[in-house]
């Protein structure tokens, strides 16, 4: 209670009252619903004035329950062993014998810890086991077996009796914040240190946490009442208490006291002083604590009455509520979750009134097994109460095991009276639970499923019960399908041959092919089963057919045959294939036995090309410096690993397609895991994968699910090695084969003739390069597989982000190159991992820096999309000639660049060229040219209208060196306003009165500039150069 404490102390009764049950609401004299009185002992029989706290022991040796009341000047101990005929044994007085009005008591180790507002009361301990065998002496004077004095007054101790630590609050140290205590030896109590980060602390609640937040299971945390809001703290390392959190709430009084109900997800707290100063009825408020680092009011309950609310406790699962003039409250929040909570059971030791002042009831301790319910009463004394209907006892469990089918669109739910086999309670169950009531094909087979009664206390009996999920079997024979077309939740049993080109793809939770009977998925078809596939006849997966298993302990058991067919793309002579197996056991004597070479790659043997590092210090390049990073290889095709194969029968053999076929062991499934091997830097670390599936997988999935991996690259089989082309071999591979994808978007390899971008998915068996940004292992998965996009290249998914491609095209030399620029929520202007990559090192480049001018991106993504957006770009090229190049948008994708107009500024000519209508050309020599143009998106409205511009309306000489003359012979202009190529707004002229247009430039820089002439007939904004 609050030191504003009134005074008003009615009479106090001087004897006992024995035993009376509740009935027509009335118990003693005294309101009630469902709570027997079982005695009484008035303030004046315990010779003091006024009471307090309370707190109750139960003695381990004997099972006897002892109230611990505080009253004015002391603290009173009572046996209540025989609830109905309590014996006052005696009082313990306020150390230096000063009265006070406030008192707390809490419990640890079979003692008794006190404390008091009583001047230099300190921490009084005293041996709990001194009661034993004593008889009712109301006069008896106990002493303290220990003091602590390291303080004088404090308002409240609060005892963490898992950890042996006792917290001091409202003392005059830390500003009234927590003084720590070891108590673990009660009768030599060490200081401990303390907490002021957050000032006075009216109460709290100290627990070894194991609640819902598993960032602090197993830490000792504080939840502070400080008066204007609750504060979290981590006090495990008491030397370094740190905060964890902390909020408020509206129309705030006085935070008083709270408690977690019994799974610390909620924090159930009631202001003291709001039903004075707010006109509530009493109010409690519930926080969620799922997050401690961001908890939140849940909702807010309200009681029956106007009166005050002071300590409220948890036991199961009812909140016990000391509700001042109202009495005793028992509140049930066994729905808590969902907002409710239900009062069951009052009790009002104050019938006088229900009002907002401080009379009745302090305090309620409900934690004796016997169910009796401690009550101090400040205006009266000690109430013992108890619910006739108290029940200590759990129900008892029985399982009984079933089996549930799958419907056949994957799922079945069953409810906990298909698992009760006969659970019983002595009084009566009201709810029955289970840990799981909906199954799916990732079930198939035993699950166990925890079986939960409870009955109206909360007590609680579990058992287990073993739930089988069984898929039902349709089988394809002849025809047809016996028991309907298979789908998610069955067993697809092929009794015939099955081709999906003729009858469809199959959706499966499992599949079955018998002896001697195909299964043929063909091009552009799936089977996608959720688990298991037994192969005891044929699975033919012709190319770019895919097979898709979801769950990650998903076998393929080939008891018969397994051909996966892949066939490459038009092969020129000496071209290659980077590649890989869906396979478990292939090799390169299978699979490639007719291939000419077969490669794999040594990371640990790569450094970069010095030659090609020192023309493109800012770009990637897989150029080694000695060539002996690419070995000829036989052996085992590891699921996982990529490779080059050379399909050709020779060196001179190509010019056309060829056939491979995938056969040795089972088809990969689950888990699958690559060494990634870090040379130091990025650049120096190539690592060659392949997809070791059969079916297509996600690009983006892969990525995320890889801290090391930013980006892949994927080699196009379009040039023939060269002796032309830069690096140390005889035969040099083409960077300009090379297409990029990154979380962003992907850009095309320069020597694809149609230029198509990358689809974000990896083809059956198709291999990749990584740049690795660290060492690790990168993990496929099955939740990476996808049942389409199978050797298919679509334009990417509209995901919201904006997009832009820009391409630098030589028409001479068709050589060509694009650059990515995207914006997103989830990126920034900085470097942003997965989402920017670095430009390769082409003969032709277009890319983008940092706003700084720093790093060269072949795919930069940026904040999200505003107006006046910039992206400062650079260009380089190897052709040694001063050639014609064009700059142009490739393609433009997002709802951002609706209503924008995109231009290119050549920083170094002062040019400005609208790309959203033509392209710009210019001329370069040989070089790289950092930071020459920057890309500018502006809203249509901020640069006027083009579509309704007033044709004959113009302006000369455009350049201007000085002056700007502007014509407009059939609208009368108002204003005319200079904008910069930012939008800023450099002059706005009044021309509503003028009869010559002319406007003075010589203040203005040399750049560009646009002009809007507003007139009578609407506006229209004309660009010019000011030299």
């Amino acid at each position: 209670m609050k030191k504003i404490l009134l005074l008003a102390v009615l009479m106090n009764f001087t004897f006992t009252i024995a035993q009376t049950p509740c009935s027509g609401g009335n118990a003693g004299g005294y309101p009630c619903n469902g709570l027997t009185l079982q005695s009484f002992i008035s303030l004046a029989s315990m010779g003091a004035t006024s009471g307090n706290d309370s707190w109750g022991w139960t003695d381990p040796q004997t099972g006897k329950e002892y109230a611990l009341m505080g009253v004015n000047n002391g603290t009173v101990f009572i046996d209540i062993t025989n609830p109905t005929s309590p014996q006052n044994l005696g009082k313990l007085k306020s150390h230096n014998n000063v009265n006070s009005l406030w008192r707390d008591i809490k419990t640890y180790n079979n003692h008794a810890f006190i404390v008091s507002e009583a001047s230099g009361h300190g921490m009084q301990v005293f041996d709990l086991t001194r009661l034993r065998g004593l008889t009712a002496n109301s006069g008896r004077t106990f002493t303290e077996d220990a003091h602590y004095g390291a303080f004088g007054k404090s308002h409240n101790i609060v005892i963490n009796e898992e950890s042996g630590y006792a917290y001091i609050v409202g003392s005059g140290l830390y500003g009234g914040g927590p003084h720590f205590i070891n108590i673990q030896n009660p009768t030599n109590p060490i200081n401990a240190g303390g907490y002021s980060g957050d000032s006075y602390t009216h109460d709290a609640q100290v627990i070894v946490y194991h609640g819902p937040d598993p960032d602090y299971q197993g830490r000792e945390i504080l939840i502070g009442s400080n008066e204007s809001k609750v504060v979290i703290v981590d006090i495990t390392d008491k030397a370094n208490p740190i905060k964890i959190s902390s909020l408020s709430y509206s129309n705030y009084n006085y935070t008083h006291q709270g408690w977690f109900t019994e799974d610390e997800r909620y924090f159930i707290l009631g202001d003291e002083e709001d039903e004075v100063h707010e006109g509530f009825n009493t109010r409690t408020l519930i926080f969620d604590f799922n997050d401690l680092d961001a908890p939140t009011l849940k909702f807010t309950y309200y009681g029956p009455t106007a009166a005050i609310d002071h300590n409220g406790y948890v036991r199961k699962n009812r909140f016990y509520l000391a509700n001042y003039e109202a009495g005793v409250r028992i509140i049930k929040i066994s729905d808590i979750a969902n907002g409710v909570m239900t009062e069951i059971n009052s009790f009002d030791t104050y019938p006088e009134a229900n009002s907002a002042n401080f009379h009745g009831v302090w305090n309620i301790y409900p934690y004796f097994n016997s169910g009796n319910l401690l009550v101090s009463d400040y205006t009266r004394g000690f109430f013992l109460l108890k619910d006739p209907n108290y029940d200590n006892t759990d129900p008892n469990a029985v399982c009984q095991n079933i089996n549930a089918t799958l419907t056949n669109s994957g799922s079945v739910t069953i409810n906990a009276n298909m698992l009760d086999g006969g659970s019983t309670d002595n009084k009566a169950i009201v709810k029955k639970t289970i840990s799981k009531n909906t199954f799916t094909c990732k079930d198939l087979g035993p699950n166990l499923v925890d079986f939960t009664v409870e009955d109206d206390y909360g007590n609680k009996s579990t058992c287990t019960a073993t739930v089988t999920v069984v898929a039902p079997t349709t089988t394809y024979s002849g025809n047809s399908w016996n028991n309907g077309t298979p789908g998610p939740g069955s067993n697809a049993k092929i009794s015939s041959n099955y081709d999906t080109s003729i009858k469809g793809s199959v959706d499966a939770c499992t599949c079955e092919i018998d002896a001697n009977k195909t299964l043929t998925v063909a091009a552009y078809d799936y089977l996608n089963v959720t688990k298991d596939i037994t192969v005891n006849g044929n699975l033919i997966v012709q190319h770019q057919g895919s097979v898709v298993q979801f769950e990650d302990d998903a076998t393929v058991a080939n008891n018969g045959l397994i051909n996966v067919e892949y066939t490459t793309p038009f092969m020129l002579p000496k071209t290659f294939l980077a590649t890989g197996s869906p396979m478990t056991l292939e090799t390169r004597e299978g699979a490639f036995a007719s291939s000419y070479q077969v490669k794999n790659h040594l990371t640990e043997n790569f450094v970069p090309n010095p030659e090609v590092a020192l023309q493109f210090p800012g770009a990637e390049n897989f150029a080694d410096d000695n060539r002996d990073d690419w070995v000829n290889y036989s052996g085992a095709i590891n699921p996982g690993e990529g490779y080059l194969a050379f399909p050709q029968l020779n060196g001179t053999d190509g010019n056309k397609t060829y056939d491979i076929t995938f056969e040795q062991g089972t088809l990969n499934s689950g888990h699958i895991d690559f060494n990634v091997i870090y040379n130091g830097d990025s650049n120096s670390s190539p690592n060659v994968l392949a997809n070791p599936y059969p079916s297509a997988i996600s690009a983006i999935d892969f990525i995320n699910a890889n801290s090391m991996i930013n980006e892949v690259y994927f080699w196009n089989p379009n040039t023939p090695p060269s002796p032309l082309l830069p690096g140390a071999y005889t035969m040099n591979f083409n960077m300009e084969d090379i297409s990029m994808y990154n979380l962003m978007g992907g850009t095309p390899a320069p020597s694809d003739p149609t230029q198509t971008d990358p689809s974000g998915y990896i083809s059956t068996g198709q291999g990749f390069g990584i740049k690795a940004t660290a060492a690790g292992v990168a993990t496929f998965t099955n939740a990476m597989r996808v049942t389409g996009n199978n050797n298919v290249a679509p334009r990417p998914l509209a995901d919201g982000n904006d997009r832009i491609w820009i391409q630098v095209k030589n028409e001479q030399f068709q050589m060509q190159n694009n650059t990515l620029i995207g914006f997103s929520n989830l990126t920034t202007s900085g470097i942003d991992q997965g989402y920017d990559s670095r430009r390769l090192a082409n003969v032709l480049s277009l890319y983008t820096h940092l706003e700084n001018g720093s790093e060269e991106f072949g795919i930069q993504s940026r904040e999200i999309f505003e107006d006046g957006a910039k992206v400062l770009m650079g260009f380089s090229s190897l052709l040694d000639e001063n050639l014609e190049y064009n700059i142009s948008i490739k393609d433009i994708q997002g709802p951002g660049f609706d209503n924008a107009t995109v231009f290119l500024i050549d920083n170094e000519l002062n040019i400005s060229t609208n790309l959203s209508q033509e392209s710009y050309t210019f001329k370069a020599e040989k070089g790289t040219y950092n930071s020459r143009f920057t890309l500018q998106f502006r809203s249509n409205e901020v640069l006027g209208d083009t579509a309704t511009a007033l044709e004959k309306v113009s302006v000369y000489p455009n350049p201007t060196t000085s002056i700007l003359n502007v014509v407009s012979p059939e609208a009368k202009i108002s204003t005319l306003e200079i904008f910069d190529v930012s939008g800023r707004r450099l002059k706005n002229m009044d021309l509503s009165t003028a009869t010559h247009y002319e406007v003075d430039m010589n203040n203005l820089q040399s750049a560009i500039y646009f002009v809007k002439i507003s007139t009578d007939k609407g506006s229209v904004t004309k660009q010019i150069i000011k030299q």
